[in-house]
């Protein structure tokens, strides 16, 4: 009978552990979206405010900001330094390639972050300036978006494995 509890007791522990490492992923996202919005704001002041070279502005950043999202400005700064002739866009789709796997956002969030290649180091100051302002508000709602997915979800995926470790628990007493 010891032995059924204990194994009941396992069961219940891996699937509410499941549930919460499930979970997690919304969290995650979120905390990489949100330092994205970040380093797109410090990317913004430093090349409008302080005329700063790209390499450089995203090197700073990537040592200001910590995670997944920091790796990639990082990543971004050295392909560009390495001077083998990527543009910015080809320097972010490398430094993105390397550094996926440690991301917790969606193909929608991606191609946000694509574009962002694709938008800076191309024009003026001024047209840079305005393109990372626009950027901002679609990340903005892209982070409205997945608070909402977070708030949904996380509560949903934790109660589900536990309920689930619960009715195997039953099942196998």
């Amino acid at each position: 009978m010891m032995l059924k509890i204990a194994g009941a007791i396992l069961i219940v522990a891996s699937c509410s552990m499941g549930g919460v490492l499930y979970s997690n992923k919304y969290i995650y996202r979120l905390d990489n979206l949100k330092s994205l919005s970040i380093c797109i704001e410090m990317l913004r002041s430093e090349i409008v405010y302080s005329h700063m070279p790209l390499p450089e502005a995203s090197r700073i950043i990537g040592e200001k900001v910590k995670g997944p999202i920091a790796d990639i400005f990082s990543d971004f700064a050295d392909v560009l330094r390495s001077r083998k002739g990527y543009t910015a866009h080809q320097a972010l789709e490398v430094a993105l390639k390397n550094n996926a796997a440690k991301l917790s956002i969606n193909e929608e969030e991606m191609d946000l972050f694509r574009t962002l290649g694709t938008m800076i180091g191309t024009s003026d100051t001024i047209n840079q300036e305005k393109s990372l302002n626009l950027l901002s508000k679609q990340l903005e709602l892209l982070i409205n978006k997945a608070i909402k997915e977070r708030d949904k979800n996380v509560k949903m995926y934790r109660n589900l494995g536990l309920l689930s470790g619960l009715g195997l628990a039953i099942l196998l007493i």
